[in-house]
């Protein structure tokens, strides 16, 4: 029995948002929240009752150390987050219509961008379920150690996660980017991708290209307010999104793979069970997602409106009582 749920590899982050934007570009005020994709989905399972951790790094200074405490006031173990002498990531969002974001980083020889393959340990990846990006993938350090944590996990026997997260512009050749795509989506159990990331996938045919790579995965895929659609052996199923008015989209889709993850415990439908393969159990867990996903957009930051789970562990409760 792993003795964590889910671990999320990657960035831990403080994402800055601008409260007083000017004519010409950002203001002077700012407000921090929680950021990185791994530390969003790490930090809303753990309030959704999932062991969790991020094994990511934070730096020695006193924006690491807060990062740290704001994990563990989610729930989160501690024993993936490595402090390391670099500085602390940050990242600068301000935000256009509808509620979009757009990102300036300063994550240039930052701490999150300095795990390397000696931090990954066998206790860090001891997880039911392995979440990981491509974004981890563009930097050689970077690189090693997201493939270590891969290989550890899923030879442990967890089941890898993908979340596509395709950003064409991180990187130098595009072929690298197709590698790592297909390297990752052959080992997976569940791969989730936006609509926009099958759009920006460098391959000639993106929806052909990703179905035939995910014949061993379920193709879980979200479209904004659209909803979301899964794709495996049991067909294919869709969800409609609730109707919520979006103030803030940034990490609505760490917060519907949170809620797909938790619904996937709550129903006990793992990789290899027989429920895994139903589309009844593939329902439930579209559903949970979409309305962590649309709660997620109602306040200004990733997890700002996922402090309180209470209606949504309620709801995982009584998906398990009805299937147990």
């Amino acid at each position: 029995m792993p003795s964590l749920d889910v671990s999320a590899f990657g960035e831990i982050l403080w994402d800055c948002f601008d409260e007083a934007p000017s004519a010409h570009g950002f203001g002077d005020r700012f407000v921090r929240r929680l950021g990185g994709a791994p530390a969003n989905v790490a930090a809303t399972v753990a309030r959704l009752g999932l062991r969790s951790t991020v094994l990511g790094g934070v730096g020695n200074d006193a924006f690491g150390r807060d990062l740290r405490a704001e994990l563990v006031r989610a729930g989160v173990d501690e024993r993936g987050i490595l402090t390391l002498p670099e500085r602390t990531g940050l990242t600068f969002v301000s935000r256009g219509a509808g509620g979009q974001p757009s990102f300036l980083f300063y994550r240039h020889e930052t701490a999150d961008m300095s795990v390397a393959s000696h931090h990954v340990h066998p206790a860090m990846v001891d997880a039911r379920y392995l979440v990981v990006g491509t974004s981890t993938f563009v930097e050689r350090k970077l690189r090693a150690a997201s493939r270590r944590f891969v290989r550890m996990g899923v030879d442990g026997g967890g089941a890898l996660v993908v979340d596509l997260n395709v950003r064409a512009h991180l990187w130098k050749k595009l072929e690298g980017l197709e590698q790592v795509c297909d390297e990752l989506v052959r080992k997976a159990s569940i791969v989730k991708a936006s609509d926009d990331d099958v759009a920006r996938l460098p391959v000639a045919d993106p929806e052909r290209w990703l179905r035939g790579r995910c014949k061993k995965a379920v193709l879980v895929r979200t479209h904004g307010e659209g909803g979301a659609t899964a794709i495996g052996a049991f067909g294919e199923v869709r969800v409609d999104a609730p109707s919520v008015t979006c103030v803030d989209a940034t990490g609505a889709g760490d917060a519907f793979l949170s809620g797909v993850l938790a619904a996937l415990f709550a129903l006990r439908a793992h990789p290899g069970s027989e429920r895994f393969s139903k589309a009844e159990s593939w329902t439930d867990a579209l559903r949970v997602g979409c309305v962590l996903g649309a709660k997620a957009t109602t306040a200004e930051g990733a997890v700002t409106a996922l402090e309180d789970l209470s209606a949504e562990v309620a709801l995982l409760s009584a998906l398990g009582q009805r299937d147990g």
